[in-house]
């Protein structure tokens, strides 16, 4: 008799389960392995008399069962890998979604911000156009306040002025030239300006002290407080005649104004002194004579007019 040799797989299943399944739906597949098995375990049986022994039948039929288990093995295997699958691609699907929406969010805020920017950046021009509008105004109402406040230092000058306040005078209202200086200072006299009047005289005795006619801006200082009805102001102006400028032809005159200012202040004995010193100091002058005047004049002074030492 003559045996045939069943060789059997020396290897379980191996491949892609994957693949398998998606080459072949469980619906087809199994049925034609079922089958298959089945034919091979029928024919062996039936056929056991030609080919194969009652043994050799009883060997099919225990590999066919194992196949049929195996299969069964198989299946639920690709049955789990299926639903792994499944839950990936759902996983995947998930998580495309939540990029989806990830990307529209970002591309949304990414347009919400470039609104915003603009929006800011119109606000900061308007801002700045403000500033800028302010900023001209403050200039405006600066320029105006200046020209109101020398305006107003220029009444208050002119108030204290006629007041007999003196009051100084800019630097840029002094004439460069020293005959225009004097001539400002004498025009500002003549109009009885004398605050004015003695700040040119003073600045004049100041830039040119070695001129011939700072002693007379002295003396015009002097006499413009006894116009003023100050005599004792004048006279320490006249004093400084007599000690910064002894020697000049204003030191008679400025003896004879001591004299004067001294009887107006009821000082008799003090006019009298000045009147003498004029007369001693400078005897050829014109002040002399008018000197001998005023001390007759002391002797016929109202009763209680001199004060008593």
């Amino acid at each position: 008799m003559r045996f045939v040799r069943h060789h059997e797989p020396t290897h379980p299943v191996h491949g892609s389960v994957g693949s398998v399944v998606s080459r072949h739906s469980r619906a087809t597949w199994r049925p034609m392995m079922v089958g298959s098995i089945a034919f091979v375990v029928s024919a062996a049986v039936s056929g056991c008399f030609l080919w194969t022994s009652a043994d050799q039948g009883s060997a099919l039929e225990r590999r066919a069962a194992q196949c049929e288990e195996r299969l069964t093995t198989l299946e639920g295997t690709a049955a789990g890998y299926t639903t792994q699958m499944e839950n990936a691609h759902a996983k995947v699907a998930e998580l495309e979604s939540v990029l989806d929406r990830a990307t529209q969010l970002v591309t949304q805020n990414s347009a919400d911000t470039g609104a915003r920017v603009d929006e800011l950046q119109q606000q900061l021009m308007v801002q700045t156009g403000q500033i800028d509008e302010i900023r001209h105004e403050l200039t405006r109402l600066q320029e105006e306040f200046d020209e109101q406040q020398r305006d107003y230092e220029g009444r208050m000058k002119q108030l204290a002025r006629r007041a007999g306040i003196d009051m100084p005078v800019d630097e840029a209202q002094i004439p460069a030239n020293v005959d225009d200086h004097y001539r400002a200072a004498d025009v500002a006299y003549e109009a009885r300006d004398f605050s004015t009047a003695r700040a040119l005289y003073r600045a004049f005795v100041t830039r040119y002290a070695s001129d011939a006619r700072a002693d007379d801006a002295q003396f015009r200082v002097a006499q413009s407080y006894m116009l003023e009805d100050r005599p004792a102001t004048a006279l320490g102006e006249l004093r400084r005649i007599l000690s910064d400028f002894p020697t000049g032809d204003q030191a008679p005159l400025a003896l004879l104004a001591m004299g004067d200012a001294f009887y107006r202040l009821h000082e008799c004995d003090s006019s009298r002194t000045a009147y003498e010193t004029l007369q001693r100091a400078h005897p050829r002058s014109p002040q002399a004579a008018e000197a001998r005047t005023r001390l007759r004049d002391l002797q016929r002074a109202p009763a209680g007019y001199c004060q008593a030492r």
